[in-house]
């Protein structure tokens, strides 16, 4: 699912440092480009909130893994069949003292292939 942020913090994508094995950091890093449009799964996000979920929903925030920053909805975008096409968020960096309920991952746009990817609704 495409997810634009709105204000992004930087004019060009940041680079990302990700543990190659997140258990173990002694197994070195990796960079990972974030940029303003990222993707992120379906399933990591409801239209509307309901007990226990904590991942990306209206009112609810969500920590971008491994990023320092929280984003949170302001827009959903539809298609014209009515289908989800994409989020509209905007960021800000993680707070210490205000943890979001979860971090989920994503991908950046420049790691998306070129090929159109799959949109189920």
């Amino acid at each position: 699912l495409q997810v634009v942020i709105t204000n992004f913090p930087a004019p060009k994508p940041l680079d990302i440092r990700v543990p190659n094995f997140p258990a173990d950091e002694t197994k070195g890093f990796h960079q990972v480009p974030f940029a303003s449009t990222v993707f992120i799964e379906r399933s990591d996000f409801k239209e509307e909130s309901e007990p226990g979920y904590k991942r990306l929903a209206s009112g609810q925030p969500v920590g971008l893994r491994h990023t320092g920053y929280v984003i949170e909805l302001q827009n959903i975008v539809r298609g014209s069949s009515g289908c989800v096409e994409r989020l509209e968020v905007t960021c800000r960096r993680a707070d210490a003292g205000e943890k979001p309920k979860a971090f989920i991952h994503w991908v950046s746009q420049p790691l998306i292939p070129a090929q159109e990817p799959r949109r189920p609704c």
